[in-house]
């Protein structure tokens, strides 16, 4: 049986979709088709406080309303402090809205393969968007796993040995897929598992990838390549 560990955030849905939304509510004057890189820098002021949340210094909300206000602020732009709160929220609440790519989902669900999920965050918030993907449709609940639930984050190799662990499972039978070259291919692959990029913003790309995909149709494509050939 093939077995698949995924990330949530940009490999099981498009993290730019609830921004865009926000933005476009909230920040009309910076609305526009492609804002990828406002987008990557948004990104990038979250990861910098990504340690604090994980250990509790900084709570999330907090952390949300700062990171709009750091990105604007890097682009020599300000907002005030009630924007930067309606923009956490209604970010948020569309987080809450996001839903997978239909024929992965299918693919996913008729497939007889073994699934699990290991993803960083707040534990609650990231079962939350697991919930509104509907991924139970396809995971077993008790193999959906959170870095703040279990205590080590990605890139972190007992992230991933953890998980395994708790599954009782050999990592070299798994493939793990994730759209973070660092935290997911970089960690996997320290960890002894086989490794697929999804890279669907085309960001840094390395070794630690056995594959690399771009887009849903790639991924499924892939994973009927990897049963045929019993990779």
């Amino acid at each position: 049986m093939m077995k698949f560990m995924f990330d949530c955030d940009d490999t099981l849905y498009d993290c730019q979709w609830p921004f865009k939304m926000a933005v476009k509510e909230i920040l009309p004057e910076l609305y526009c088709d492609d804002l990828s890189d406002f987008y990557h820098l948004y990104r990038k002021k979250g990861d910098e406080m990504f340690d604090q949340v994980q250990d509790g210094t900084l709570d999330p909300f907090t952390a949300g309303i700062l990171r709009i206000e750091n990105t604007l602020k890097a682009m020599n732009l300000s907002i005030s402090k009630s924007q930067a709160e309606n923009f956490q929220k209604v970010y948020k609440e569309y987080q809450y809205k996001i839903h997978m790519d239909l024929a992965l989902k299918n693919y996913l669900m008729k497939e007889n393969y073994e699934y699990a999920i290991l993803t960083n965050g707040e534990n609650q918030h990231q079962r939350n968007k697991c919930h509104s993907l509907s991924v139970c449709d396809f995971v077993d609940e008790k193999n959906i796993f959170t870095s703040s639930q279990i205590g080590f984050a990605k890139p972190d190799i007992r992230a991933f040995q953890f998980v395994l662990d708790q599954m009782n499972e050999k990592y070299e039978d798994w493939y793990y897929i994730g759209d973070n070259y660092v935290n997911d291919m970089e960690g996997a692959k320290k960890a002894g598992m086989k490794t697929i990029h999804f890279n669907r913003h085309k960001n840094i790309e390395g070794p630690c990838s056995d594959f690399v995909v771009y887009n849903e149709y790639e991924l499924i494509q892939l994973m009927e390549d990897l049963k045929h050939f019993n990779l």
